[in-house]
Order: C-alpha cells, then structure tokens, then sequence
C-alpha cells in the first residue's frame, strides 16, 4: 500500500489536552496519536528522527533505484557536504528570487513504493553577524544536508567553510537530549519536569534567603531577538534581579558606547554593499579573512580594481591586505594617538569639511584642540608608524570624496576601548563622510546577533528597543507595555564581569547561564572555575556541554539553529528571519523552557508564547516610538522582503538602509565630536614582560568552539592555538622552530607551539582566542565606560619551553616595526 507522508504545519491536527501545552505545542494541545506512537518505538540515546517510520538505516541509503529499475543520482556524502559540494536543491525554485512563503516542499520515492516529504529551509547561518542564507534540506522530517540560498540578502548564498559545515552541529552525537542535574557531585541525566523544578526551587530559595539581587544572568549574542528579549524580561520580572547582562560586554560595547555619544544611535550607519562605491575603505583592527570571509574581502578587491585605496589600521596584516594596500603596522593601544595625528593633519592642510561641521556637528574645536599636539614625528615615536605614511593617510582621507570606515575588535577591546572609536569617528566627521551613499563608519559586528544582543534589554543598563534602564519615561513605556508598575522594574545592574567578580566575593550565589562559556572567554579566565564553584545554584541553558556547565546545578538542552524560529539582526542593522527546518532534538525549544520557568517563578501570566513570532509582535508593540522601532517590521514582510532594516516605524516604510542622511539620532539633530586625550594602558611593558600579546579569530572556530569543536573538519584545520611571533624576534629570543615555547603574563604561564609570521610587528604576538587556556594569561582591566576587558593589550614575555627567564629584546628588533 502507498504511503505518503504529508508536511503539515506545526501544531495542525494535533487533539487537544495538557501535556501539550507543557511541551510547547500551544494552549490545551498534545501530540496526536501517531506521534505518541512514534515516541514509543524510539530507542534510547538515539537521534529520534532515525526511529521515524519509512526511514532507512545509513548504510542503506547510497544506493536507490526507482521502481522500474532505473538508478536515482546519488545523495551526497558527509565529505562532500565538508568539502563544499553544491547542493541539490540549491538552485531550485525560491533560490534566486523573493523568500518562498513556505519552506520548498517536495515529495521522494522510496524502494517499495514509499514516500517521504522533501523540504529545503531557508535561514541564516548561526555564526559571525553577516549572517548569510543557506537552505537546510530535510527529508521525512530528518536533516539531510545544507545547501545554497542565492536569494538570500548581502551574500547572495556565499558561505565560509565554517558555515557550510554549520548543519552538522544540529543533529551531532555530543548534542545534549535530556536535562542534567548534579547528583552526589556528578551530573546525571533526569526529566524535563524534575530539571526545571530543580531550576526554579534553587532560584527562589536563594532570593528568600539573600534577596532578588543575589541572582544573576548571563546571556549571549548568537540568541534570536526573541529569545534575548524573554531573557531581559525574566531576569526583570520573573527573578526580580538588576544584574543581567550578555557576552558582547566583550565583543561590541565599546563600539555601541562611542556610535551612542557621537550619533545618538547604536547602528552601523551604511550597508556593506556599498564598499565598493567608496574611493577609499579604510579598515582598522579587522581581520576580515577569519572574521568577515565572505562578502567584504571581494568588496575590497573591487575598489582596488577601480583605483580606489585601501588603508590598513592594525599591528598585523591579515591574508586581505594587498602589497599595494597602505598598512599602518601600529603599535598596540596608540589607536588614538594615530586618529589624532590624521585628524591634525586634515585640518593642517585644509581638507575639513567646513560646511557640514558647521551645519551638522558640535564640538569640532575641542576636539581639534585635542589633537593638534600630535605631530608626525610625535605619532611616529608612539605608535612605530612612520611619518610619511600618516601624511600619506592623511591625504588619501583628505581628498577623496567617498570613504568607508570599518573597526571591529581591534581598536575597541581595550581599556581605552571606546575612546578609540570616538577618535575615529573624528576623522569621518571632520571629513563629512556620514550620511552619503559609499560613506560611512561601521562597526564590525562579532556574533550571529550581535546587533539585536544589544538591542532588546539583555544589558545591565538596558530595556527593550535600546531604552535606557535610567530614564523614567522609558522605564514607564515598557512597564505599560507588560502592564506592570514602574516601580516593580529593577534598576541597573553590573556588566558581565563584575558579575563573575561578585560571585568570587559571595555576593551573587545563583546564576542563570545561556549561549555563554566563560570559563574559555572570561579574561584572566583561571579565576574562572573556583568563581562558577562558589555557586549555591548555576543554570546553563547550552546544545552542548561546555566547560562552564560542567560546574552547573542543573544543565538544560538549548536548541540549535536549525531547530528555532525567530529574527537577528544583521551586522549591517538589518532584522531577517530565520526558520526551523526541525524539532528540537531535546523535544523543547529555548522559548518553551523560559515560559516554563517563568510559570515556576510565579511571572506565567507575562510569558504566554509558544512560538518566535508570538514573541517577535510583542516585541513590535514595546518598540513603538522608541530609539529603535521595529513596529513596521511584520513577520511575512521579513520573508518576503528578505529583511527590513531599522528603524521601520510604519507598516508601508521602506526601513532605512542608510542612517543619517538628514539628521542624527541626538535630539538637536547634529553628531557630537569628542576631545580624546590618549593614556597609556592601566599596565604597560616592562623588562620582565616585554612584548605585547594580541588575541583574535581563526576561520575554523567561532568563541569558545563549543559549536565549531564538534565538527571534524575544523577541528582538522584548527586543533590548538598557535602563537605568531615576527621572525627577527624568534630570532632573539632563540626559539626554535618546531618547539612549543612558554608564555608568561602577570595572571599565568602557558605552553604554546608558534609559528613565525613576518606581517605582525617585532613587538607584537597574536594568538586565537578560542581555547581556554588562551585567557589565563590576560586581565581583567576594563573600560571605564564600556567595562570591555583589554583583550588587545596584555604583557607577556616568551622564552622556550624550560628557560626561567625571558630574553630582552633589543631596539633594533622592533625597528622594522616603522614602516
């Protein structure tokens, strides 16, 4: 008899009854018959789409053959997918124009007559913020592969190699299944029910005890908006607590600080797409061939070929820098020092803009004033840049009519962090490069949601749609909005770290942990394990177990990717949508388990949603008006349009690509200059610790590798750190090539195998950060106003492995360095 099996939409045909609404199925619903049927015959520890009926085992899945004999084409392997093989559907209908209105559906023969439905899943990959389209194919409800989304917005269906393995993630053989609780000091597995019981009983027996401030969060910048704007409101109204606050406290804030004191506004001003119209690019402290692969590298190239310039700010030069490229070889933490020496020479030779300072700016002269002391030969002898190549700067900035400004972690992961960025901002607005197609000055974004992580009221200082935590008339529009009283709102709470500093003085005892590691990405990151063991209670919500949760009460299964529904936002500031191509492998998706703690914490009446879009109208309805509007943004107009970018204040807006062609976000209307006077680091290099280390990406691992670690093929590429040295410094220091070496700062010692690379200064190290012991050797200095930790700046000396002192370098090792 012929079976076919038909797609339907999630919660359709479904009967009626409690367990279902437990299970995040809607209000009175429960699995239909055959569905219990299924969840019956699944065996133990397996993947429960394997049980599915009509599903053949692996090894029976090469060779197929229609009815009639005839051999069908075969299905991808596991390397080809790894090796980037081009997908089935990949070019199939909805690739190359509007977003389907429905996931591509299809029907496949099985032998013996059987048939599976077939479906390719447009979403966005779950790694660096440029967010790019890829398809997730599934067959029978099972993930099968990845393929391309030519239609997809910026990238036109381009991946990185990290992204085209990134559906291997979601169906792996170390995903979490079953929640965990510590037993007898071992985590063991238990049910949904008892885990979140355990969850919210630990929680409330710690805010009777120790009041509502002794619990925490941490939450993270790869959540969907949705997800992030349910974690700020737990924290607020379920847990009652001030100190909630995400990872991009290490990532973006020193850039969000200094765009919200210059324009008013926390936003990359100009898309991406329109690098290629500048007559200049200039990029300080991005290493955009492991950061940022796809898209921008062409984007540079294409100016090139048109003539244009391509200036480089960084200590080291990336695979994307160009012989002919300008490369202003740094030293660390003098970022300001050179953006005050180009601005004093734009003005010097009279290529400010005086009609849009005038016009649209304040602060000009302070800043100036500011400035004027660094000299040529003044930035030369600070920063090891030599004078002739900042005049040179200095001029192609001066004189051309088009510049794009792009930073990212560089200039901004230091304890001057967000001085740097204002000192940049100065030179783009002296020049009037804002506003104008093929200008502009955009922050880099890190994570997959890096924008909406700091959007939707996961900070510490932070309501939803960037309202400020302090200012009664936000405070009372999104207390109406979840119909509460003003006053039930807590204030500000502490950044991240300080977070984890008062868990290592007593004063936090409960902590509720999602999409984060510290214990690979904290600074000073030895600390770490005694602080999460000082816990009376920590949660982790995570797909896999990370290092912190193995020092959890309880650990939940968070979802993946391809198992969710929701929106980010894109590095450029652009809301897109991202679909779930299959259930949750832990039976609950994220959104499910917080509207179950809500209810245990006794806050269910505010946390009534089950889906992504559910939450994504709620969240419409509180930005309303607000600094950043989403309320134009409808959920089919962001499949159909294939994103809108914010603010979008009306249903019939465009969205707003580019930002202040007008005005600033600042109520007068006009961009602030800021006078930024460079101090040296809080601590410097000394004999003992002569040399600076730098921290960074490598394109096979994404933050702590707790996704990219499980994927064989990055790990083949990338399997430990290795720290970069100039040649002529290995050379003084007697390293020898093939023996690991010791590196040693003031927080710890580790061992390292290195690798000589001439593109980084003689006084300057990098190493990739995304190994734990990476983080035992740098501070926790931050930012006064950002409380970013310097991640860019940390003292080290090297010395092969055994010898007990450093060797000192000579001057003559770094001379090289000023060129």
């Amino acid at each position: 008899m012929l079976l076919v099996l038909r797609a339907v939409r999630r919660g359709r045909g479904l009967r009626r009854g409690a367990a279902g609404e437990e299970a995040g199925l809607g209000p009175g619903r429960r699995p239909g018959r055959g569905v219990r049927e299924r969840r019956r015959r699944r065996l133990p520890h397996r993947p429960a789409l394997r049980q599915q009926p009509g599903l053949l085992p692996p090894h029976r899945r090469r060779r197929r053959r229609r009815p009639g004999g005839d051999r069908l084409p075969p299905r991808r392997t596991e390397g080809e997918l790894r090796r980037g093989a081009r997908g089935r559907r990949a070019g199939g209908p909805g690739a190359g124009g509007r977003r389907p209105r429905r996931p591509l559906a299809a029907a496949r023969r099985r032998p013996g007559g059987l048939v599976i439905s077939v479906a390719s899943t447009h979403t966005h990959c779950p790694y660096c913020a440029l967010n790019c389209g890829l398809a997730l194919e599934t067959e029978g409800g099972e993930l099968t592969g990845q393929g391309r989304w030519k239609g997809s917005p910026l990238t036109g269906g381009a991946l990185c190699a990290k992204g085209a393995a990134a559906w291997q993630q979601v169906r792996h053989r170390d995903r979490l299944r079953l929640p965990l609780v510590r037993e007898g000091g071992r985590l063991v597995e238990t049910d949904w029910e008892t885990a979140l019981d355990r969850v919210a009983e630990g929680f409330l027996r710690i805010r009777e005890a120790h009041g509502v401030d002794a619990n925490a969060v941490l939450s993270g910048g790869s959540l969907t908006n949705e997800k992030v704007y349910l974690m700020g409101k737990l924290a607020r109204l379920a847990l009652g607590t001030r100190h909630v606050d995400y990872n991009g406290r290490m990532c973006m804030v020193s850039a969000g600080a200094a765009n919200t004191m210059a324009f008013g506004m926390d936003r990359a001003m100009t898309p991406l797409s329109e690098i290629e119209r500048a007559d200049v690019v200039v990029v300080v402290g991005a290493n955009l061939s492991a950061a940022y692969p796809v898209v921008v590298p062409k984007a540079l190239e294409r100016v090139r070929r048109k003539g244009g310039r391509i200036i480089v700010i960084d200590p080291r030069a990336g695979r994307f820098v160009a012989d002919e490229d300008l490369h202003l070889a740094l030293a660390p933490a003098t970022d300001a020092v050179l953006a005050n020496g180009i601005l004093r020479e734009i003005a010097r030779n009279g290529w400010v803009d005086e009609a849009f300072v005038r016009d649209r700016t304040v602060g000009f002269d302070d800043a100036l004033d500011a400035a004027m002391a660094w000299t040529p030969t003044e930035v030369e002898r600070v920063t090891g840049v030599h004078e002739d190549r900042i005049r040179e700067a200095a001029r192609l900035i001066g004189r051309a009519d088009r510049v794009m400004y792009l930073h990212a972690r560089g200039p901004e992961q230091q304890a001057a962090g967000t001085m740097n960025v204002l000192s940049l901002i100065n030179v783009a607005l002296a020049r009037g490069h804002v506003g104008r197609p093929g200008c502009g000055i955009d922050m880099l974004t890190g994570q997959r949601n890096g924008q909406g992580g700091r959007e939707w009221g996961q900070r510490c200082n932070q309501l939803p749609a960037g309202r400020d935590i302090e200012s009664p008339e936000h405070r009372a529009e999104v207390a109406a909005a979840w119909g509460v009283d003003p006053a039930v709102l807590p204030g500000r709470g502490r950044t991240y770290i300080e977070i984890l500093d008062m868990v290592e003085r007593g004063e936090v005892r409960g902590l509720l942990s999602i999409s984060t590691n510290m214990r690979v990405s904290a600074p000073d990151s030895g600390r770490v394990p005694a602080t999460l063991d000082r816990l009376d209670h920590l949660v982790v919500i995570d797909p896999f177990l990370s290092e912190s949760a193995e020092h959890a009460t309880v650990v939940l299964p968070g979802s993946t990717f391809g198992e969710e529904d929701g929106t980010v936002t894109t590095i450029e500031g652009r809301v897109v949508r991202v679909d779930q191509a299959v259930p949750p492998l832990a039976r609950r998706g994220d959104i499910d388990v917080i509207r179950n703690l809500a209810r245990r914490l006794g806050a269910g009446e505010h946390f009534r949603f089950f889906t992504g879009a559910e939450v994504f109208e709620e969240m419409r309805a509180v930005s309303r008006g607000g600094p950043i509007d989403y309320s134009g943004i409808t959920w089919d107009r962001l499949r159909d349009d294939g994103g809108v970018f914010w603010p979008c204040p009306a249903e019939d807006h465009p969205g707003t690509p580019q930002l202040y062609t007008e005005r600033f976000a600042h109520p007068d209307g006009r961009a602030r200059f800021h006078a930024v006077v460079p101090e040296a680091p809080p601590v410097v290099v000394d004999e003992r610790h002569p040399l600076v280390l730098t921290t960074g990406r490598v394109l096979a691992h994404y933050l702590s590798r707790n996704q990219t670690r499980r994927i064989e093929a990055h790990e083949r590429l990338a399997p430990a750190p290795i720290l970069e040295v100039h040649p002529a410094t290995a050379a003084a220091l007697d390293l020898v090539e093939g023996q690991p070496v010791q590196v040693e700062s003031r927080q710890g010692t580790i061992v390292l195998d290195w690798v000589a690379n001439e593109r980084i200064r003689p006084d300057t190290l990098f190493v990739p950060y995304h190994w734990e012991v990476v983080n035992r050797l740098t501070a926790s200095l931050l930012d006064p106003i950002s409380k970013i930790p310097a991640f860019k700046y940390t003292p080290v000396s090297v010395a092969p492995l055994g010898a007990d002192v450093p060797v000192a370098l000579s001057s003559s090792s770094t001379a090289s360095a000023r060129r």
